[in-house]
């Protein structure tokens, strides 16, 4: 009887194989892990501008005052917390009621920590308009019955991953009507308006 020879991988070629693998996943994974920072970053930017923007319609769907409290976590400083309230600071309840726990992925950063923080106004077209920025200790952000800003002024809230520099900033600008807009900026201060 003849024996019958089974094909299959040698050794070797498993070892040749496993390398090629290897070095295929070293070269890629810093790049995966730049774009996975930068989402977050971006991430972070998307549920600032949702919760004041819920805030927004909150205040007009009451015909009340509402409030977007955005201050360090309780729990853990290194954290922000952005939660909704009405006039008198009581946290909304119910359907309309949200909060976003801010982290490492994405967090607030100063005004003046922020490469080209000076040149987001003739970016976004604010003229002589110079936002005023939410710092890392916390504002609060007032909405009329109609939606608008109570303020009057333009609000800016910077973000920045602490741990992942070369995913560069988000800013998230409030009009003093109401409307949102995000920017990326790199860090060299070069920002675009996220479409």
């Amino acid at each position: 009887m003849k024996a019958r020879r089974l094909s299959g991988f040698s050794l070797a070629e498993l070892v040749v194989a496993m390398a090629m693998a290897m070095i295929l996943m070293a070269v890629g994974l810093p790049y995966f892990l730049r774009a996975y920072r930068s989402y977050q970053l971006s991430n972070a930017a998307t549920q600032m501008a949702d919760i004041l923007r819920l805030t927004r319609y909150e205040a007009i769907r009451l015909n009340k005052i509402a409030n977007c409290v955005i201050r360090p976590d309780a729990g853990d400083p290194t954290m922000t917390n952005a939660s909704m309230t009405d006039a008198t600071g009581n946290a909304l309840t119910g359907l309309g009621s949200r909060a976003v726990l801010l982290g490492s992925g994405g967090n607030l950063v100063n005004a003046g920590s922020v490469p080209g923080a000076s040149s987001l106004p003739a970016a976004a077209a604010l003229g002589a308009t110079t936002p005023t920025a939410v710092p890392p200790t916390g504002g609060t952000v007032q909405f009329d019955a109609r939606g608008a800003v109570t303020s009057g002024n333009v609000t800016v809230v910077y973000l920045n991953a602490p741990g992942s520099p070369e995913s560069g900033y988000r800013a998230v600008l409030l009009m003093p009507a109401g409307s949102i807009q995000i920017w990326t900026g790199d860090s060299t201060g070069n920002w675009q308006q996220v479409r």
